[in-house]
């Protein structure tokens, strides 16, 4: 992949145009950072075939991880006054705190074998 930057852009427009149409990839640069790539039209039209292609897999994912809590809210339903999923994760990450308090939040109903 050719790197240019955006001044060099400016001026060797058409040939960069003519380099990219022919299948090659610039990657265009300022201040040593790359900002965006020029590509030919084939070439973006397949990058957004392949961005539906995500999105269907994205959304295939989602409906997995929903029926995943579907089946674990049904194997393993919450037990009535037990402690919900945000306060076990603060009471967890409170233990590396040097400044712990353990009556901060409702521990008591925390698995006490932790």
């Amino acid at each position: 992949m050719r790197t240019v930057t955006a001044l060099e852009l400016r001026g060797k427009l058409g040939e960069l145009l003519d380099a990219a149409s022919a299948g090659e990839r610039i990657l265009i640069e300022r201040d040593h950072r790359p900002m965006a790539v020029l590509v030919s039209v084939e070439e973006a039209n397949r990058l957004d075939e392949d961005r539906e292609e995500r999105r269907r897999r994205t959304v295939a994912a989602l409906d997995r991880l929903d029926r995943f809590r579907e089946r674990m809210a049904r194997d393993y339903p919450e037990e009535p006054g037990a402690p919900d999923s945000v306060t076990l994760i603060r009471h967890d990450r409170s233990r590396d705190d040097p400044d712990y308090d353990p009556h901060k939040y409702d521990v008591s109903k925390v698995g006490a074998d932790r």
